[in-house]
């Protein structure tokens, strides 16, 4: 099995101004109007498995920059919300210094936006 160029992240939590809103929500008894009706009727749901915050937009970028270096070679690539992980886990990165966005492959890795070459590099033998 080949591994999977991993981007983390770290999100954070705010309001959103997206038109989205979490399935929780959707059933709490405030959410209904005078007329009955869902105040969140024409939202969309997260998609599932998806980040429960934002990205800053260098973390953004940095996961555009890997999944159209991706798309364009053929490979798989997961993005690691720093924020999710177990209490030892997130030490072990902060032991390491590691700051989001990091882009690893392998032990490689490239702090910060990668570029196209550097990704290049990272994936090469």
């Amino acid at each position: 099995m080949e591994e999977k160029i991993k981007v983390y992240v770290s999100s954070f939590r705010g309001i959103s101004t997206l038109d989205y809103v979490d399935k929780d929500s959707m059933g709490h008894p405030c959410v209904t109007s005078q007329h009955g009706e869902n105040i969140f009727a024409g939202f969309k749901h997260l998609p599932q498995g998806s980040l429960d915050g934002y990205l800053t937009e260098d973390q953004v970028k940095a996961v555009e920059v890997v999944d159209e270096f991706c798309e364009e070679h053929g490979l798989e690539y997961e993005v690691v919300d720093l924020t999710t992980l177990s209490f030892v886990r997130k030490m072990k990165f902060i032991f390491r210094r590691t700051k989001a966005p990091t882009t690893s492959f392998k032990g490689k890795q490239i702090e910060g936006i990668p570029t196209i070459e550097g990704l290049k590099a990272l994936v090469s033998k």
